[in-house]
C-alpha cells in the first residue's frame, strides 16, 4: 500500500496549510495555526523528525537571509530551505512569540491530530500526511529529482544502516524503485554513448536560486548543496526546455577548458570564483590537468595549456584561485 505523496500531492498540501493558516479568525487561533504551519513546513522542506522540529528553537536554528538551518541532536545537520518557503518562515518568525524558546513545542499527539485534520480536509488518508511520511515523501520527491541518495541521507539525517534501511522499505520500497529505475536509465545512457567522458568530477548538484533574463540569454544561478555559487548563462531554449525554476533542484558541469587558474584573487571580467588546493598535477607536453580540492571536499578538473602553467608554479599543495565564464557552466537535464 503506497504511503507516500506525491510531488504534485505535496505542493496542493502545502498550499492547504497556506489556506488553512489564513483562515483563522482570532489572535490566539492565528499564533496556533502559525506555529503548527512552521512544524509542516519543516517536516516538509526540511525532512525533520517530529522531535527535531519540536526541540528547535526556530530563531536561533535558522537564518532567515540564507535559508541555512541548523538542525542540533545525534543526526545534526545543515540544510538549506528553498527561498520560496523562506517569506512564510520570516512571517512567521517575526511574530513576537516566536522569541518564546517553547514556540515549536505541542503535544505530540495533538501535532499529528491537526496534520490528519488538515490532509483530510483534502480526502487524504492519515497514513500519508503524518510527520513520517511527510518527512520521506520529501525524500522521495528529491530522489525523484535526481539527487544522490548520498545526499538525500545527509538531509534526511540518516547515519545508521537501520534509518537508512527504514526509508528504503517505507511505502512499498518507493525508494529502492526510484533508485533502480534510475541506474538502469544511467546504464542505457551510457551503453549508447560512443566514448563519451563520463567523469563526473566536474558535476555538481544544487538548487536553482535566480533566474535572470536578458535579450539573448538567461542567466542562472545556482547554489550547490555545498553552498557554492555556480552563474549560467543558457539559451531560452535550454531553459524553456530544462522548465528552469528558482528553487528547482539541477545538476550543473563546469567544462575543464573553460576554467583559468589564478595565484590570488583578482578582479576579472569572469563570473565564477572558487578557491581550492591543488591536489594533483598531470601534464604531457602540451596539456597539463590539474585538480583542485575546494573547501567543502569536492573536486574541480581545468585542463589548461602546459607552456602557460608553468608560470604559476603550481605544486601539490598549494592554494589556487580557479575563475571561469558563466558560459562554462552547463545545466544538465535529469
Amino acid at each position: 500500500m503506497q504511503h507516500h505523496l506525491s510531488r504534485q500531492q505535496l505542493e496542493a498540501l502545502t498550499l492547504r496549510w497556506e489556506q488553512w493558516e489564513s483562515e483563522a479568525t482570532t489572535k490566539v487561533q492565528k499564533i496556533a495555526r502559525a506555529r503548527l504551519h512552521l512544524l509542516f513546513l519543516l517536516f516538509r522542506y526540511g525532512g525533520l523528525r517530529l522531535s527535531e522540529a519540536m526541540a528547535l528553537n526556530p530563531r536561533q536554528a535558522i537564518d532567515t537571509i540564507t535559508g541555512m538551518m541548523r538542525v542540533p541532536g545525534p543526526n545534526a545537520r545543515e540544510l538549506l530551505l528553498p527561498l520560496s518557503v523562506m517569506r512564510h518562515v520570516r512571517r512567521i518568525l517575526s511574530l513576537p512569540e516566536a522569541s518564546d524558546i517553547d514556540f515549536l513545542r505541542f503535544d505530540q499527539g495533538f501535532v499529528r491530530k491537526k496534520l490528519y485534520a488538515v490532509g483530510g480536509t483534502m480526502g487524504l488518508p492519515s497514513a500519508v500526511v503524518g510527520p513520517r511520511a511527510i518527512r520521506y515523501s520529501r525524500g522521495l520527491e528529491l530522489l525523484g529529482l535526481h539527487v544522490p541518495m548520498p545526499l538525500v541521507q545527509k538531509f534526511l539525517g540518516q547515519q545508521e544502516s537501520a534509518q537508512l534501511a527504514a526509508f528504503l522499505n517505507f511505502s512499498n520500497g518507493e525508494a529502492r524503485r526510484i533508485l533502480v529505475s534510475q541506474a538502469y536509465g544511467r546504464e542505457r545512457a551510457q551503453c549508447s554513448q560512443s566514448g563519451g567522458d563520463n567523469d563526473d568530477t566536474n558535476l555538481f548538484l544544487g538548487i536553482v536560486s535566480a533566474v535572470v533574463v536578458g535579450m539573448r540569454k538567461i542567466q542562472v544561478e545556482v547554489t550547490t548543496f555545498s553552498d557554492l555559487r555556480l552563474t549560467a548563462f543558457c539559451d531560452p531554449e535550454q531553459v524553456g526546455l530544462l522548465e528552469i525554476h528558482e528553487n528547482q533542484v539541477v545538476s550543473v558541469r563546469i567544462d575543464p577548458e573553460g576554467i583559468v587558474l589564478c595565484s590570488e584573487k583578482t578582479t576579472t571580467s569572469l563570473t565564477n570564483c572558487v578557491c581550492g588546493i591543488v591536489e594533483s598535477l598531470h601534464a604531457d607536453m602540451v596539456e597539463t590537468f590539474v585538480c583542485l580540492r575546494l573547501s567543502d571536499g569536492t573536486t574541480i578538473r581545468a585542463t589548461l595549456e602546459t607552456l602557460a602553467v608553468g608560470k604559476l608554479h603550481l605544486t601539490e599543495g598549494k592554494k589556487i584561485f580557479a575563475v571561469f565564464p558563466a558560459t562554462a557552466v552547463y545545466l544538465l537535464a535529469d
